[in-house]
C-alpha cells in the first residue's frame, strides 16, 4: 500500500525555487561580498514574484511527486548515457565506413504525471543519436540515428529510471512495462 501524497502547497513551492534560484545564482556568480548577496536576494525575489504574478508556478510543475533521491541517483545515470552517446556518434563521424540506419520509433511511457513524460522526452533528445519528434499521451515518435539506440530505447532501462523517480511508483509495476 503506498502512502498518501503530500497535499500541494504553494508557499511552500515558492520557498523551493526561492531558494534553489538564489543557489544557481550564488554558484554562477561566486559573489560573497554582503552588499551583492542582498542583491542577490532582491533579485532573485523579484523573479519570484514575476512568476507568481505570471502565474507560472503551480501543482503542475512542481516536484512534490518526485522523490528527490531519485531524481538525484538519475542525473549521474543521464551524464553517464550523454557521454556513453556521444561517444558512439563520434564513432560514426570518424569511421567513415560505418553506416547508419536512421528509424522513426513509437516507445511508450510508463510514467503517471506530465512532468514525468516530459522528463523522459527531454532526457531521450539530450542523449545523442535519439530525439523525441511527438508525444502523443504515453507514446512518443523518436528519430533514432541506427539500430543501437532504437535498442537502448527498446531496453526501457531509461523509462524505468525516470518512472522510479515518481513517489507513487511501485517497484512491481516497472516488471511489465
Amino acid at each position: 500500500m503506498t502512502e498518501p501524497t503530500k497535499k500541494y502547497n504553494q508557499k511552500n513551492h515558492l520557498i523551493i525555487i526561492f531558494v534553489s534560484i538564489f543557489v544557481f545564482w550564488f554558484i554562477l556568480s561566486g559573489l560573497i561580498a554582503p552588499f551583492m548577496l542582498f542583491l542577490g536576494l532582491v533579485s532573485t525575489a523579484f523573479v519570484i514574484y514575476i512568476m507568481n504574478r505570471m502565474d507560472l508556478i503551480d501543482e503542475e510543475i512542481s516536484f512534490h511527486d518526485f522523490s528527490a533521491k531519485g531524481l538525484l541517483l538519475y542525473i549521474p545515470w543521464l551524464f553517464k548515457e550523454i557521454i556513453i552517446s556521444n561517444i558512439k556518434v563520434c564513432l560514426y563521424i570518424v569511421i567513415p565506413n560505418r553506416k547508419i540506419n536512421p528509424q522513426i520509433i513509437k516507445i511508450k511511457s510508463s510514467q503517471i504525471s506530465d512532468l514525468g513524460h516530459v522528463l523522459y522526452a527531454n532526457s531521450i533528445t539530450l542523449t545523442p543519436g535519439t530525439v523525441t519528434i511527438d508525444v502523443d499521451g504515453d507514446t512518443f515518435t523518436v528519430h533514432t540515428l541506427d539500430d543501437q539506440f532504437k535498442e537502448s530505447l527498446e531496453s526501457n532501462e531509461m523509462d524505468k529510471k525516470i518512472r522510479s523517480t515518481e513517489k507513487n511508483y511501485l517497484p512491481s509495476e516497472g516488471k511489465d512495462v
